[in-house]
């Protein structure tokens, strides 16, 4: 199946601390990944790394086996435990104003969004607010 993202001798250093050392990590295609820690682990640093948030002062990230590259950031998501997520919000814009971010036009993400409410049983939702919602729910609405 192989590997759809590679972290190899990864190292971010702050100042005098370091937050990453010589980290590697392979996540197969297809999968879901969860990076878990306690705090000051690196965890933050390697997402914003993979991310292209900041780069890495030593080591490489490979997609699909490629050289990680601005265009690449497409195919990448990710979900922080605290969700940044506007509570007065209704869900439906939200998606929509997440999809535009990602670079869709109005329509094909309100097209995409469909299929997910759908996919995800939260049709109903579009026009609740995300304050009326729970963590879990929030958490769907933001995946």
């Amino acid at each position: 199946m192989g590997n759809a993202l590679e972290a190899i001798h990864i190292k971010k250093v702050y100042g005098d601390y370091t937050a990453l050392n010589d980290v590697s990590i392979s996540v197969p295609k297809g999968s879901v990944y969860g990076l878990l820690g306690p705090n000051g682990a690196g965890k933050t640093s390697l997402i914003r790394i993979i991310n292209q948030i900041t780069m890495p002062d030593e080591g490489k990230i490979l997609l699909n086996g490629e050289q990680l590259k601005p265009n690449h950031i497409e195919d990448i998501g990710y979900m922080p435990e605290e969700r940044g997520l506007y509570k007065s919000m209704k869900v439906g814009e939200q998606c929509i104003y997440l999809a535009r971010l990602k670079g869709l036009s109005r329509a094909e993400a309100k097209d995409r969004l469909t299929y997910w409410f759908d996919r995800l049983g939260i049709e109903g939702w579009w026009n609740k607010k995300l304050e009326e919602l729970s963590k879990g729910m929030a958490q769907k609405v933001q995946f």
